[in-house]
């Protein structure tokens, strides 16, 4: 599977160092623009120097970067962190460690599988029943979290029920999270279950195995564009069943996970790299006090009141492996829980947040403004998801720090220099746009 992934995924020519793909299914993904990124990278700094990539989210830009310099990938999330890791770093691993990774997660499989047997059955039942009572399979997707489901179905409810307590008698929920938090919502219980013996299998190299584990959960997952943010919903508002999701349920629920996991962990074992890259996890603003070595620095912040952390919370703590409390619909803390089951202590990104955006963009410049800086941005849309900001009131606050300002449409060479009285405005609107600031 990630072998076909790669071939429909990649970007760069065919006689180019490697091919660029993407780990996971990623909101705002650059990876139809990692090769505009790549010449724009060696127009604005042609001495080939490294360069840090500053929100390097899913690591497809970092990827692409690697293969003609030393890049330095910074995120703040640790699900970033893992993926960037794992494909700048990449493990040297031989077919027999990934036997003996494999074999042990089925060990673990067999050991634990009796907690978790009640939902294990219900659900598949469900499934196989899914044509004439879809209901039992929508209630196990709206309402059966192991943390903070309230199943419609008693026999649903009790199952639950039993397996908490088997869980508890046999002290494994610190084995269990993905399962515990997302089984039944995101993913298939038995899909959360094979997850959780990979993440206890792993012994070494544990950036290469966690990354192919995050591919998988991404390529598997049951939610519609295969994010994170909240759950496939079955059901209307009146509560009738949207027939056409029972069957898309029902194929995402099947997806085998050692099948897709073995695939993913040969696609990052084959990789290789040829510079020396470094991966940091932290606030943009301290990556930027501490940076050494660097000739460039390339951005790609959000730009949208969608904070990056809602649709990737639950990588986030596969990654962590904690047992984070979990938001309500209410700020007071009051209420049902988060439909999507989110993090308390999820991110939340002051690019993505009105009042907050100019002060970021201005601590941004400000941190940069001894390097050269390339930083992609999409323009104010009038009639679409609304920016935070313009791309003209961006470029007016980088003029405060650089001296040299200019707007360059992706995909195309030709730019409009910006000065104090003349703004680029030529560019559609919905275009992703490259803002080059050089002192």
């Amino acid at each position: 599977m990630p072998q076909e992934i790669d071939k429909r995924q990649h970007l760069l020519p065919m006689d180019a160092p490697a091919p660029v793909w993407r780990p996971i299914h990623y909101l705002g993904s650059k990876l139809r623009l990692a090769e505009s990124i790549r010449e724009m990278i060696d127009r604005v700094d042609p001495s080939g120097g490294a360069v840090c990539d500053l929100f390097a989210g899913s690591g497809t830009v970092s990827l692409a970067l690697s293969q003609t310099r030393s890049v330095v990938a910074a995120d703040i999330q640790e699900y970033s962190r893992v993926l960037c890791k794992a494909v700048l770093n990449p493990a040297s691993l031989e077919a027999k460690d990934v036997a003996d990774f494999l074999r042990h997660a089925s060990t673990l499989r067999a050991d634990l599988e009796s907690c978790l047997e009640p939902v294990l059955a219900f659900e598949e039942r469900a499934i196989e029943h899914s044509n004439v009572s879809p209901e039992l399979l929508c209630d196990v997707s709206e309402n059966g979290s192991l943390i903070v489901g309230k199943p419609e179905s008693r026999e649903l409810a009790k199952c639950l029920e039993e397996v908490r307590q088997r869980i508890n008698s046999c002290n494994a929920a610190a084995s269990l999270v993905t399962t515990r938090y997302f089984g039944g919502s995101y993913f298939a219980y038995r899909q959360t279950f094979d997850l959780d013996c990979h993440l206890a299998a792993i012994r070494s190299s544990r950036e290469t195995y966690l990354a192919a584990i995050l591919s998988t959960a991404s390529f598997i997952v049951n939610s519609v564009g295969k994010q994170f943010a909240q759950p496939m919903r079955p059901r209307r508002k009146d509560g009738t069943i949207k027939s056409h999701l029972i069957s898309q349920m029902c194929r995402d629920r099947s997806h085998d996970v050692t099948k897709i996991l073995t695939g993913w962990i040969d696609t990052y074992r084959s990789l290789r790299q040829g510079h020396k890259h470094r991966v940091v996890r932290g606030d943009y603003r301290e990556v930027l006090k501490s940076l050494e070595g660097i000739s460039i620095i390339y951005a790609d912040p959000p730009y949208t009141r969608d904070h990056y952390s809602r649709f990737y919370h639950v990588l986030e703590t596969m990654c962590l492996g904690d047992s984070p409390d979990v938001s309500t619909t209410s700020l007071s803390g009051e209420g049902a829980s988060s439909r999507g089951l989110y993090r308390t202590d999820r991110h939340q990104s002051p690019f993505c947040i009105k009042t907050q955006a100019p002060k970021a963009f201005l601590e941004l410049f400000e941190g940069a403004r001894q390097l050269p800086l390339l930083l992609s941005y999409s323009p104010f849309v009038k009639d679409g998801h609304p920016r935070m900001m313009t791309i003209e009131a961006i470029a007016l606050l980088a003029r405060k720090f650089y001296s040299h300002v200019e707007v360059v449409q992706a995909g195309q060479m030709t730019h409009s220099k910006l000065n104090k009285t003349d703004l680029h405005r030529d560019a559609p609107e919905d275009a992703e746009v490259f803002l080059v600031c050089q002192s």
